[in-house]
C-alpha cells in the first residue's frame, strides 16, 4: 500500500493530472485562505458596523448560500457545462468580495457573504465531482493529502495576512486581497477545465422547492441564534428540524434526488460516514466562530496575535491530514474512529479551559480538535466517494461539501444560540464573555460526543 501511495503522489504532477491539480488546489486555497482571512477580520468588522449579536450570521449566511449552491451544482454542471459553471461561481465570489470590502453597513456585508458562499459552494461541489472523474481511485488519498497541506498553509498564512491587514490597514483590505487569486482561478478554469456537461435539462431539473426548504431550515436555525427569549428560540429550533426532516423525507421518493441512495442510513458505511461528516463541523464550528473574539476580549491580545492563536485547530488539522495521506491503509482505517474521539476530547478540554479562564488548556484542546479532523476527513471522503453506487457517485461527491457546509451552518447557529443565551452583546463585561464561551464549548462537546458515537458505529459497519 505504501508503494501505491508514493506512485500516486508522483503521478499527480504528471500530465494530464498536474493542470487539474493546480486548478483544484487553487479552488481549495480560495476557500482555506478566505476562511482564515474572514475569521481574522470579522470581529473588527462587526464591531465597527455594529450588531455584534449578528456575528454568527456572517458565517451562517455564507454557509446557507454554499449549501444551496452545492445542491444545484450537479444540475448546473449538466446544463451549463463544467467550465461555465465554475466561471459563474468565480464571478459570484468576486462580486461578493467587492461587496464585503466596501460594505457601508452590516447588511451589505452579509449580502456579500451570500455571494461568496454561492461561489465557493459551487466551486467545492464541482471540484469534488471532478475528482473521481479525473483521477483514478489510488490517487484519491494523495489528493486529500494535497488539500490538507493547502489547509495547513492557509491556517498559518491566512490569520497572519488577515490579522496584519486588519491591524495595519483595515478589515476591508482582508476581503479585497482575495480578488487577485479569484481572477487567477477563473483564468485557470478557462485554460484547463473542459466545457463538459450534456445540457440535458429534462433529466437534470433543479429541485427548487427542496433546495428552498433546506435554505429555510438552516435560516430558521440562525434565527434561533438571535431570538431574545427562550421560547422563541425553542420554537425556531423545532421549526428548523421539522422543515429539514420533511425535505429529507420528500427527497427519498423524488426522481431527481438531492441525496445519494442510502445517505444517512444507519446500516450502510457511506450513510454513517455522511452522519460523521455532518456532526464533526457541527461540533467544532460554534467555538471556532467566537474563539478569536474571546482571545481578544478575555485575554487582551491584539487582532494579529489572536488570529494566529485562533488558527491552532486548523494548523493541526492540515498537518495531520498530510501525515495520514502518507500512512499505510491500516492506520487510516483507525482514523475513522480515533479522529472523532480526539475531537470530542479536545472540545471537552476547551470547556474546562474556558471555565478556568485558561487559554493554554483551550489551545491544547483546539490542537486535539484539529488532530481529530485531520485523522478522519480523507478516509470519510473516500468511504463516501467509493462506497456509493456508480449511478450515484456524482451526486454523492457533489453532496460532500454541501453536507459539510450544513454541519458548519448548524454548528454556527448552535454556537450563536449558546453565546447569545449567555448574554453576548456589545459592551458586556468580561465575566459575560467567559460565560458565553463556556456555553459554546458545552454545546460543542455534546455534538462531538454524538460524532464519536457515529464514527464507532461506522467502524463496526466497515469491519462487519
Amino acid at each position: 500500500m505504501s508503494a501505491h501511495v508514493s506512485v500516486s503522489w508522483r503521478s499527480l504532477f504528471a500530465r494530464p493530472y498536474g493542470a487539474y491539480l493546480a486548478t483544484f488546489s487553487l479552488g481549495s486555497a480560495l476557500y482555506a485562505f478566505a476562511a482564515f482571512l474572514v475569521s481574522a477580520c470579522m470581529p473588527s468588522a462587526v464591531q465597527e458596523l455594529g450588531h455584534l449579536t449578528l456575528m454568527s450570521w456572517s458565517l451562517t449566511f455564507y454557509l446557507i448560500a454554499a449549501i444551496v449552491a452545492g445542491i444545484v451544482a450537479s444540475p448546473l454542471k449538466w446544463r451549463l457545462g463544467t467550465g461555465a459553471t465554475l466561471q459563474c461561481a468565480g464571478l459570484a465570489y468576486l462580486l461578493g468580495s467587492f461587496a464585503c470590502g466596501f460594505a457601508p453597513n452590516i447588511w451589505t456585508l452579509l449580502g456579500g457573504r451570500v455571494l461568496q458562499g454561492l461561489g465557493e459552494g459551487t466551486v467545492s461541489s464541482v471540484t469534488y465531482m471532478l475528482i473521481p472523474e479525473v483521477f483514478p481511485p489510488l490517487m484519491i488519498p494523495a489528493i486529500f493529502g494535497v488539500e490538507a497541506m493547502i489547509w495547513a498553509v492557509g491556517s498559518l498564512a491566512g490569520p497572519i495576512i488577515g490579522g496584519f491587514l486588519t491591524q495595519a490597514i483595515s478589515w476591508r483590505a482582508a476581503f479585497l486581497v482575495e480578488i487577485p487569486p479569484i481572477l487567477l482561478f477563473m483564468a485557470l478554469v478557462w485554460r484547463v477545465i473542459p466545457e463538459g456537461g450534456h445540457r440535458d435539462e429534462a433529466h437534470h431539473p433543479i429541485p427548487v422547492l427542496r433546495v428552498a426548504g433546506v435554505g429555510c431550515g438552516i435560516l430558521l436555525l440562525s434565527f434561533a441564534a438571535i431570538e431574545p427569549g427562550v421560547y422563541p428560540r425553542i420554537a425556531s429550533l423545532i421549526a428548523a428540524m421539522l422543515v429539514l426532516f420533511l425535505v429529507a423525507r420528500s427527497d427519498l421518493a423524488a426522481p431527481n434526488r438531492l441525496l445519494p441512495q442510502g445517505a444517512f442510513s444507519f446500516r450502510k458505511p457511506a450513510g454513517l460516514a455522511f452522519w460523521v461528516v455532518l456532526l464533526l463541523p457541527a461540533a467544532h464550528t460554534g467555538p471556532g466562530t467566537y474563539i478569536i473574539l474571546l482571545i481578544e476580549r478575555v485575554w487582551g491580545y491584539d487582532p494579529l496575535t489572536a488570529s494566529v492563536l485562533g488558527s491552532v485547530m486548523v494548523a493541526f488539522w492540515g498537518g495531520m491530514g498530510l501525515l495520514v495521506s502518507r500512512l499505510p491503509a491500516g492506520w487510516t482505517e483507525r482514523g475513522v474512529w480515533l479522529g472523532p474521539c480526539s475531537l470530542a476530547a479536545g472540545l471537552a478540554l476547551g470547556w474546562i479551559g474556558m471555565s478556568h479562564e485558561s487559554l493554554w488548556i483551550i489551545l491544547v484542546g483546539q490542537a486535539l480538535v484539529g488532530t481529530g479532523n485531520g485523522l478522519c476527513w480523507g478516509l470519510l471522503s473516500q468511504v463516501i466517494m467509493t462506497g456509493s453506487e456508480a449511478a450515484d457517485r456524482d451526486r454523492a461527491s457533489a453532496m460532500l461539501p454541501s453536507v459539510l457546509s450544513a454541519g458548519l451552518a448548524i454548528g454556527a447557529a448552535l454556537g450563536g444560540i449558546a453565546a447569545n443565551a449567555a448574554g453576548l452583546a456589545e459592551g458586556v463585561p468580561q465575566a459575560t464573555l467567559v460565560r458565553a464561551g463556556i456555553a459554546c464549548f458545552a454545546v460543542a462537546t455534546f455534538a462531538g460526543v454524538l460524532a464519536a458515537c457515529a464514527s464507532l458505529k461506522l467502524r463496526a459497519a466497515r469491519q462487519g
